[in-house]
């Protein structure tokens, strides 16, 4: 399936602080439609990054923006 046609991606997010363990989530959501003058990428690997992990234990006072909860 071309990614065009694909309705749905693979995603990890954090809503509230806390060891990782308890608060990341991994599941399915609504894949984006660009808007004008935007693409979609597809992207095949990824991983989280230290600086988010940081946020997830409450180092960091700030929580993600555009996670799926908001």
């Amino acid at each position: 399936m071309s990614t065009e046609q694909r309705r749905t991606m693979v995603a990890s997010w954090y809503d509230r602080q806390g060891p990782a363990a308890k608060v990341l989530q991994v599941g399915e959501l609504p894949a984006p439609r660009p808007s004008d003058g935007e693409i979609r990428v597809a992207v095949s690997l990824s991983g989280v990054n230290p600086g988010d992990t940081r946020g997830m234990a409450g180092l960091a006072d700030v929580l993600p923006t555009g996670h799926p909860a908001q």
